[in-house]
């Protein structure tokens, strides 16, 4: 009975018999059980704004912004994965849905007039996302300025 009671429990509590978060499906997009606002780190740049235009799987416009994923790099056009990246990056990130930008502290300079930042949709860190699925790879050279790479997604040594 404690056992049933257990796992009842933490069927509530949202975790698993397996002790891992259980994963809820809406409209095909994943999230957690547990709610988890982001909020941004360090003193650079920090803006909520709808997402106007996905570039492709590492770049897209927020607002009027244009923001560069920091950390990351996904293929260009023609390198296989490209389509792969700007699609998660469009169905995670949809046009005129909410996004949470935290601009880099260490890459406040930006790169060919674009914002380098992590970029939050739907709560979930549209960087380390593309990493975790292996859409994107990580960009060691900024390891070393990043304000994000002590993080636990970037992997960063």
């Amino acid at each position: 009975m404690g056992k049933i009671v257990g796992l009842v429990l933490a069927m509530i509590l949202g975790i698993g018999a397996s002790g891992y978060a259980v994963i809820l499906y809406n409209n095909d997009r994943a999230s957690s059980s547990t709610s988890i606002t982001p909020q941004c780190k360090g003193t650079a740049a920090c803006f909520t704004d709808s997402v106007t235009y996905i570039v492709d799987g590492d770049t897209l416009d927020i607002g009027s912004t244009r923001i560069r994923l920091t950390l990351i790099n996904t293929p260009e056009v023609g390198q296989p994965g490209y389509t792969e990246a700007k699609d998660f990056t469009a169905q995670h990130c949809s046009v005129g849905s909410q996004a949470l930008v935290d601009e880099d502290d260490g890459q406040t300079g930006g790169s060919y007039g674009r914002t380098i930042a992590v970029v939050y949709c739907g709560g979930a860190n549209l960087n380390a996302e593309l990493l975790s699925t292996g859409l994107a790879v990580l960009v060691t050279y900024y390891c070393g300025v990043s304000e994000f790479a002590s993080e636990t997604w970037t992997s960063c040594p």
